[in-house]
């Protein structure tokens, strides 16, 4: 049977199964860290956030993280079994964190007058067709005013064909164990990763479920060009976590792209 490509394409977005366990999936993401990184990018492209977008947004830390710091945050995923988690998340924070369920490749909110856009932690690999992620791209545009930020991650060929994804759990006693298989495709440039997951609840009940997930690594100027054709420029492009230009072993490079005038 010849599978629908669109029905793939948000299957490889739904992240279904892992939802209730990915905050403890992402216990050791440092957060904050991250946060302290979009601090130094705003600072060295001279720009104070107010009005932000947090696209493929996932369970919200990094939201109420930006929330907490006195920014007006909206959410926007595709999974909404994610975002459930992510508004209750904000609800017992007590922050408020406007959530909106829709594909980044379809973005389309009341507001158009943003100043900021991010899509952290190499989500927009997951968009593999380049054609949703030149629409994403116009539609991160639409939504920016005239010299809005719009900055993201992605994981590089050189990260894929280094196994990077080849993963499994450390601590091994911990109540979430996984190990995590990939396979690299140098010509589709499709990098697809079987995880397998095993969580043990305080009770003792066991929970077994498998995920495939499929990133797609993108040239640097394939992405560039994808940028600028959508109305972006200048763009800088980064070594993760830093202000160095990004190297041919880059496994993870920052876009900044400015939203023309």
């Amino acid at each position: 049977m010849i599978e629908d490509p669109e029905q793939v394409y948000k299957s490889n977005l739904a992240f279904d199964l892992v939802a209730p366990y990915y905050d403890l999936l992402m216990e050791s993401v440092p957060y904050r860290f991250w946060l302290k990184y979009l601090h130094t990018l705003w600072a060295h492209h001279k720009h104070t956030p107010q009005n932000v977008i947090d696209l493929a947004c996932g369970t919200g830390t990094l939201s109420l993280l930006m929330a907490k710091e006195g920014m007006l945050v909206t959410g926007v995923d595709i999974a909404e079994k994610m975002l459930e988690q992510a508004r209750k998340k904000s609800s017992e924070a007590g922050l408020y964190v406007e959530y909106v369920h829709q594909d980044a490749a379809e973005l389309n909110l009341v507001s158009n007058e943003f100043d900021t856009v991010v899509s952290l932690f190499d989500s927009l690999n997951n968009i593999t067709e380049p054609g949703k992620l030149r629409d994403c791209f116009v539609r991160v545009r639409r939504h920016l005013a005239p010299s809005g930020l719009f900055i993201f991650d992605v994981n590089t060929a050189y990260a894929f064909r280094q196994g990077m994804f080849d993963q499994k759990s450390i601590p091994s006693d911990g109540p979430l164990q996984y190990k995590w298989k990939s396979t690299y495709d140098e010509a589709t440039q499709l990098c697809r990763v079987v995880m397998s997951f095993d969580y043990k609840s305080e009770c003792g009940d066991r929970s077994q479920f498998e995920e495939v997930h499929v990133q797609r690594a993108y040239p640097t100027e394939e992405i560039r060009t994808m940028l600028d054709d959508a109305g972006f420029g200048p763009i800088s492009v980064y070594d993760a976590y830093s202000l160095s230009p990004a190297k041919r072993r880059s496994d993870r490079i920052f876009f900044v792209a400015e939203a023309a005038k």
